[in-house]
């Protein structure tokens, strides 16, 4: 018997794969507990128009994410702090760098805003931006003294 996950199975396949199983388990198990559904032509038809709507609204994110990506570049990030010989009181943190980014009109969840090392000085620092799942931009962010 043919079926369609429903949702990922351990041993049989990941949520949309079209699976051969035994009539038995399909019958008493997987479909009565709503986790898969008989693979007739109806319903391999309706799975591969919801994978083409998945692809395009996945190309639609993308897409999303290279705008983005050029606007970020465009922009430069100045933060101003307060410091003693160079040291920051404090640190600047991702939400930090979020609302910056906000007040030029970017929206980055500060989830998305990765520091390797701590900013806990005065001058030039590398960020990394998550835009989307496997998408990251490197940003150069600046930090100079208030009393500047």
């Amino acid at each position: 018997m043919k079926i369609i996950l429903k949702e990922d199975i351990k041993k049989l396949g990941k949520k949309g794969d079209i699976v051969e199983v035994s009539d038995g388990q399909g019958r008493n198990f997987l479909i009565p507990k709503n986790m898969a559904i008989e693979a007739t032509s109806k319903n391999v038809n309706l799975l591969n128009e919801q994978n083409k709507a998945t692809e395009k609204k996945e190309q639609e994110s993308i897409e999303n994410a290279k705008l983005l990506s050029a606007k970020i570049e465009n922009t430069s990030i100045h933060i101003r702090a307060k410091e003693n010989n160079g040291k920051l009181f404090g640190s600047i943190t991702n939400a930090k760098i979020a609302i910056e980014f906000n007040k030029l009109g970017i929206r980055i969840d500060k989830k998305n805003i990765e520091i390797k090392n701590q900013i806990t000085q005065i001058g030039s620092h590398k960020i990394r931006i998550k835009l989307y799942k496997n998408f990251y931009i490197d940003k150069i962010i600046d930090i100079t003294s208030e009393a500047n």
